[in-house]
């Protein structure tokens, strides 16, 4: 690294520091002069106003929004503020050089967390990641450079692909790489100490994790990948891609994050901020199912899992049957034979429209969903009142008013008891059809179990006399709503991100489908992780079909080191196995004793790192560990399917609820063979892969 390099690049992070710290300043005097705005208007509204009543409806609406725009113009410059301390850490992370085919000189390019302008030069400071431009930092090219910018492809020369390296404001170093992300950074940033949250990894990006992030020529996209391949991280910042390229068609408010739980969810939530952008949504599958039957409890996933971990053969058997494709094509087919009971259309002893023409015209429109026929019938038959009232007009008037001539008030009746006629009907269609979707359910499926013989699905039924529903019976519920047209459309989200997509049963990503119509969908998913057939969708193919999406593959797992990755790679059939990303570290111990040498094996590693993960095959087990460990683990929690958020102290989690996270160091807790033989490989497998840096499976003795 030559020393004159060295200090041109110092002078170049203190330049764009001062504008830093000028941009908070400036914004700062913004704020105060928004708020002085603000302060101005409402004296100035008491004075003209003093006893009310003096402004219209129209200038005190021009009144409230000029006073919101100053709100939000002061929200908007107070998280740049934020954002921009921030930056001056570490203001950019990489430069390019570039001289196009068509370009007199070469330009430098430094690139950042946000493109960074000067307001009265337009000198451009820093530029987006997700500019096209940026693009050159993460690829690699054989021949010519190129990036696709938006008057078409921009060809030319890439002459210095530069990384730097800050520390607390300070440039520490720099890399100078030909081809690729340099490996001693990307070490540098695997190395390092995990946290309450996934990393932003703008800095370390490698081609195929690029690839993903910017793609954009299908409208939904399922990316497979090991576990520490970035799934998770590379699905976020594609979200602030996306953002950022559609910044007129797409909105924060408008993007929805599902995962399983809702630790998961806390995990990541500061990623898309760290990004620069406003907060997503997220949710838990379950939030949004289990909200549409509001009627009775219903049970979660985790309880589920936890049963057929436990070997629960029987509701094995029965939840597979329930979440199946076979079963979800048997309810759409056949959810809507429900017969309504319909009533007469009588006015005065005469039927208007018999109950049997009611049935019979709403069963021939096979076309719409319940709900829709129904509605559709209700119109129908508010155009046939009126057509009835019309052509009996004279012998309604007399049953009106039979000793009188023909008046205002009688025609006023007369009007009156049409409408009441037609309310009536509506009322009484709109009752027919009002079905309990869970007797429909429980119905059909007693018809599907005498069909393929399996009573067994039959025996969560029970359930029922104690006030809840088992998971697999609420999804199927919440199917047969969506098919009677009953459960919650929610157009206004425009953009899904499902993570740990494996997970999701074939009923509940139609369901999502049928919820969503509008939105577009990126999937993250690992088949080598879909650990529970019965619950999970095992093929990334039967994934890409149900979204008609296309699959970009991320091949190498960078997050654990050499060691963990080999060991959890030799649980894996060998046509499953990946490549590792070569970050030496200790070797895997596999260990076993008794329960006061756990003790200490558990300690030894928390002082370690607080960052410590005791994984259990079920709950049950991790109540047991927490019981005999918390005297002595200082801070130690423990983690249920009730749990919200991550301790940044050691933690026991059983098995289940680990799924995306990772933690410096894991122990696994194998007790009475939990995790022995060949059928417990899978779930060895995930344990193994949550650790970065440590991982000891110990037997209990």
């Amino acid at each position: 690294m030559l020393g004159k390099d060295m200090k041109i690049e110092e002078q170049n992070a203190q330049y764009v520091q001062e504008f830093l710290d000028n941009e908070i300043v400036r914004l700062g005097e913004l704020i105060e002069e928004y708020k002085a705005n603000v302060k101005v208007m409402g004296e100035d509204f008491n004075m003209d106003n003093p006893n009310g009543g003096m402004y219209s409806g129209m200038e005190l609406t021009e009144i409230h929004h000029e006073m919101e725009k100053q709100f939000l113009y002061s929200e908007e410059a107070a998280r740049d503020i934020y954002f921009f301390k921030k930056l001056r850490n570490a203001p950019y992370f990489a430069r390019v050089d570039f001289k196009g085919d068509n370009a007199r000189k070469e330009k430098t390019i430094y690139i950042g967390l946000r493109t960074l302008q000067k307001h009265d030069t337009f000198e451009m400071l820093v530029c987006d990641w997700r500019a096209p431009i940026a693009s050159l930092f993460y690829e690699d090219f054989e021949d010519k450079a190129f990036f696709k910018a938006p008057s078409g492809e921009i060809r030319g020369d890439l002459l210095l692909k530069r990384q730097f390296k800050f520390e607390k404001g300070k440039l520490k170093y720099y890399v100078d790489s030909d081809l690729k992300i340099d490996d001693d950074i990307l070490r540098d940033v695997l190395s390092s100490s995990s946290s309450k949250h996934l990393k932003v990894i703008v800095n370390s990006i490698q081609r195929e994790q690029n690839k993903v992030i910017r793609y954009t020529d299908n409208e939904n996209l399922l990316v497979i990948g090991p576990a520490g391949s970035g799934k998770t991280s590379v699905g976020f910042h594609r979200l602030a891609y996306l953002l950022y390229q559609n910044r007129t068609e797409l909105s924060s408010a408008e993007i929805i994050m599902f995962s399983n739980n809702d630790i998961f969810s806390s995990y990541v939530a500061d990623i898309i901020p760290e990004l620069g952008e406003m907060p997503i949504n997220y949710s838990s599958f379950y939030n949004i199912f289990a909200a549409e039957i509001p009627t009775v409890q219903v049970r979660d996933y985790y309880s589920l899992a936890e049963s057929i971990i436990n070997g629960d053969s029987i509701r094995s058997k029965s939840a597979g049957v329930k979440l199946s494709r076979a079963f979800v094509d048997f309810l759409e087919a056949d959810t809507d034979i429900c017969e309504p009971e319909f009533s007469d259309i009588t006015l005065y002893g005469d039927v208007i429209f018999s109950k049997e023409a009611l049935l019979e015209r709403f069963l021939s429109d096979t076309e719409n969903s319940q709900k829709s026929r129904g509605e559709r019938l209700a119109a129908y038959i508010q155009g046939v009142v009126d057509e009835y009232f019309i052509n009996h007009r004279e012998e309604i008037y007399l049953h009106i008013d039979a000793d009188s001539e023909i008046d205002e008030d009688t025609a006023k009746l007369f009007r009156a008891k049409r409408r009441d006629v037609k309310q009536n009907a509506t009322e009484m269609i709109k009752a027919a059809i009002l079905v309990d979707p869970i007797a429909v359910y429980f119905r059909l499926l007693e018809k599907y179990a005498e069909e393929i013989n399996c009573p067994e699905l039959l025996n969560t039924k029970a359930s029922l006399d104690k006030g809840y529903l088992e998971f697999e019976d609420a999804l199927g519920v919440v199917y047969v709503k969506s098919v009677l047209g009953m459960s919650a459309v929610l157009s206004g989200v425009k953009h899904i991100l499902i993570d740990e997509a494996q997970d999701l049963s074939y009923i509940q990503h139609k369901l999502i489908l049928k919820m969503f119509p509008r939105a577009r969908v990126t999937l993250l998913g690992d088949t080598n992780q879909a650990i529970i057939s019965q619950l999970n969708t095992t093929s990334k193919e039967e994934l890409a079909e149900i979204y008609n999406a296309k699959i970009l593959t991320l091949n190498k797992s960078y997050r654990s080191t050499k060691e963990i990755n080999s060991y959890a790679l030799k649980l894996l059939p060998e046509e499953k196995r990946y490549e590792i990303f070569e970050r030496s570290g200790e070797e895997v111990k596999e260990i076993g004793g008794n329960i006061d040498e756990f003790k200490n094996a558990v300690k030894e590693m928390a002082q370690n790192s607080p960052s410590t993960c005791i994984i259990t095959r079920n709950l049950n087990e991790a109540i047991e560990v927490y019981n005999q460990l918390k005297a002595e683990i200082d801070g130690l929690r423990i983690c249920d399917n009730k749990s919200f958020e991550l301790s940044h102290n050691p933690i026991v989690m059983p098995l289940a609820l680990t799924k995306g996270l990772e933690f410096d160091n894991v122990i696994v807790y194998s007790k009475d063979g939990a995790f022995r033989g060949e059928e417990n490989k899978k779930y060895l497998y995930m344990a193994s892969t949550r650790a970065l840096h440590k991982l000891i499976v110990f037997a209990v003795n």
